[in-house]
């Protein structure tokens, strides 16, 4: 039989959920004696038979937890220091980062995360079958966020950029011809291999047409793809209306999201009837 013995002090239900959530799925058979010494909290679990895939299912638990918090200290210092955000830019930013950057147990492990992290939690696990959660975060996770700092640096940089292009393009827009599109409807349609084409309102392709009339100036300039093409196309033939067919086979789901900034509610989504414009379902902005 093997112990293992976790302490923390802010931790607590959030270990005791994952290892219930463990018990349930019966990937771990264990009973857990918790006892509280003032702010301390001690969760001493015994493992019948000991199996070292019990010790590792116990170590992915709290890199799980040590990973989330160091991803939430880490975002929310970096933004108190940045007073030239918005609070809004700040609220998106540590959405998207948070979100863009945890994985979850059962998605496996980043690079980062499993040499940083998880691999010196699991060392400590098989040599002393103790652990302190609040101690490891903050004094065993430096290089980790130091890293994580620096990935985050250039994710607001990222984001301000594209949040400067989508309102460039918008702006762009906004001095077009409006008022006199050259389309009601344009048909996106994504192709198996994820190719992109360009269909009028009869389901006529225009891709061609319209590529050698309002990019032949961007054909020859290597640092522009596919993407930047037909939105140099959509921004000046400016549809009423844009359906996306197959949107799941984009290549580059981003483009999508950035088509959904600049046209709002006239982007539209196919449903899968034939000609679309009857079973399209309206993005909301």
């Amino acid at each position: 039989m093997c112990r293992c013995v976790f302490y923390t002090t802010k931790y607590k239900h959030k270990l005791l959920e994952k290892i219930k959530e463990l018990e349930d799925q019966d990937e771990i058979i264990n009973t857990c004696e918790i006892t509280q010494d003032g702010e301390i909290c001690r969760l001493n679990y015994s493992i019948k038979p000991f199996e070292i895939d019990t010790i590792e299912t116990f170590a992915q638990v709290i890199c799980d937890i040590v990973q989330t918090e160091g991803i939430i200290q880490v975002t929310k210092d970096f933004l108190m220091q940045r007073k030239d955000l918005l609070p809004t830019d700040k609220k998106e930013i540590k959405r998207k980062f948070v979100t863009n950057n945890y994985l979850a147990v059962q998605e496996g492990f980043s690079a980062l995360t499993y040499y940083l992290v998880y691999m010196p939690l699991l060392e400590a696990l098989k040599e002393n079958q103790e652990i302190n959660i609040d101690g490891w975060l903050r004094f065993r996770t430096y290089r980790y966020k130091v890293i994580l700092a620096d990935i985050l640096e250039q994710f607001v940089e990222d984001y301000l950029l594209k949040k400067d292009i989508i309102k460039f393009i918008k702006m762009v827009k906004e001095m077009s011809p409006l008022n006199n599109p050259l389309e009601d409807v344009i048909h996106l349609i994504y192709k198996k291999n994820g190719e992109m084409s360009l269909h009028n309102e009869y389901m006529e392709e225009v891709t061609e047409l319209y590529t050698k009339a309002y990019c032949e100036e961007l054909l020859g300039e290597s640092s522009f793809n596919k993407e930047d093409l037909i939105m140099n196309i959509l921004i000046t033939i400016c549809p009423r209306r844009i359906i996306v067919h197959q949107r799941q086979r984009a290549k580059y789901p981003q483009f999508i999201k950035t088509l959904e900034g600049i046209f709002g509610i006239n982007m539209r989504y196919c449903k899968g009837c034939e000609n679309c414009t009857d079973n399209a379902s309206t993005i909301k902005s």
